[in-house]
């Protein structure tokens, strides 16, 4: 017992500090999207976010033995979430940056957790509470003032931006609570990162194929540096999560990871070039923010 809470005081700001670090690492590789896409596509960051995820992810499998605890059950499980995201949740959270902007798209993407609680009641036989209820109306008045700021771009674009960028937050849900029935049947979160990453890849491609008049894959020698760049920094996200998750406890970082919009914002105060971010914006990212922590700390 005494080791175990020795452990638990160390690993406890490990995971934390890993937690955040993710949220971070997130919010990095939207400005470094929102840099790539005035000389490339939304479509070609994403199709080189998943690749260089995939490539980097089951190197990792494959040297940790992760793959020996590989069954079919799960795999399918993990394969079909991978089908929502990352990979055309990640085409449409990008779509909707080049449209409305970084802080708005972010906002509205944290809202992910909310979509989940509301979809784990009827998959997973999960309970409303009335905690659900106030952080999402923290979420939706953070996002109502994150999309009304001044500097947020209007008119038919700046809906088509909100749709893509619920769609994202609705797709990554789905997503979620696959992987966690997915998870009750295989306990390890790199090899379920690994093959919904699989999945994701092998959905993304024939989708881009089919729609590449719409969305083009094109790239120069400015915007290559910039796509390589948020590839990586996804997939230290990534890495970054599951070491956060096997360090600390869910409810302590779930809510720490989700924190990526007040990252973006400090991210933009710095680099006021890329884009302008309001007072109201930015306090609508510290709403949503405090929501999704409401929620999720329920």
């Amino acid at each position: 017992m005494k080791g175990s809470r020795y452990f638990y005081r160390i690993s406890a700001p490990v995971s934390s500090f890993f937690a955040l670090l993710s949220a971070a690492l997130f919010a990095c590789n939207a400005l470094c999207v929102r840099l790539a896409v005035r000389s490339s596509t939304p479509a070609t960051a994403a199709l080189v976010s998943i690749a260089t995820n995939f490539a980097t992810l089951w190197l990792t499998a494959i040297l940790s033995g992760s793959l020996s605890q590989l069954a079919l059950g799960p795999a399918l499980v993990f394969l079909l979430a991978g089908a929502f995201t990352p990979g055309l949740a990640r085409l449409s959270y990008y779509e909707a940056i080049t449209l409305i902007g970084i802080t708005p798209a972010s906002t509205i993407t944290s809202s992910t957790p909310i979509f989940a609680a509301i979809l784990a009641v009827p998959v997973l036989g999960e309970r409303l509470s009335l905690r659900v209820a106030l952080g999402t109306l923290l979420v939706v008045a953070g996002v109502w003032l994150s999309i009304r700021s001044p500097g947020t771009s209007s008119g038919p674009r700046s809906w088509a931006g909100v749709l893509l960028a619920l769609n994202t937050a609705l797709m990554a849900a789905i997503s979620f609570i696959l992987r966690k029935v997915g998870l009750r049947m295989l306990p390890d979160p790199l090899l379920a990162s690994t093959i919904t990453v699989t999945g994701s890849l092998a959905v993304l491609l024939p989708f881009l194929a089919l729609q590449r008049r719409i969305t083009p894959i094109r790239m120069d020698r400015s915007s290559l540096p910039w796509l390589i760049a948020g590839g990586l920094l996804t997939t230290g996200g990534f890495l970054s999560y599951f070491q956060a998750l096997n360090l600390g406890e869910v409810v302590r970082v779930t809510p720490l990871s989700n924190t990526t919009p007040i990252f973006t914002v400090l991210l933009l105060r710095c680099f006021r070039k890329v884009e302008t971010v309001g007072l109201a914006a930015s306090l609508g990212a510290f709403l949503a923010v405090a929501g999704v922590v409401f929620v999720v700390t329920d």
